[in-house]
């Protein structure tokens, strides 16, 4: 079960709204301590067991939210680019030693150590080197 609540920042911590939980309301210095009490309060509404409850906090707080939004797409896109130039510097590294490069000439065009190196070279080729 999910459960939504809106936390909008006060001087002194966070005031929640429930409108799941007939409008619940309360008041909290961190909001891990808030979804703990609506979780609490789920449990009694619902008879759902608390540990099958999900409290999704969604802030308000202008400019900052899309801020968060922004840097979360840009972690995204800068994982999955990771993730893309991994697979095809790894590849690099096997054409490499299909050319018959040493991992230490490797090593020195691509600026790594031989380590990195071998790290890097695809598994079937240090299985065969065995």
């Amino acid at each position: 079960m999910e459960i939504t609540a809106s936390a909008e920042r006060q001087a002194d911590g966070w005031l929640i709204a429930v409108p799941e939980l007939d409008n619940f309301r309360t008041t909290a210095k961190r909001l891990d301590k808030a979804t703990e009490q609506i979780k609490l309060m789920a449990e009694k509404a619902t008879g759902e067991s608390k540990c099958d409850i999900v409290v999704k906090v969604e802030a308000v707080m202008p400019g900052i939210i899309c801020d968060i939004e922004s840097a979360q797409t840009k972690m995204r896109e800068a994982t999955r680019l990771q993730e893309e130039a991994s697979n095809e510097i790894r590849d690099v590294v096997g054409r490499m030693r299909d050319q018959g490069l040493t991992m230490r000439d490797i090593a020195v065009l691509l600026g790594v150590t031989p380590q990195r190196v071998a790290q890097l070279a695809p598994c079937t080729e240090a299985m065969s080197s065995n």
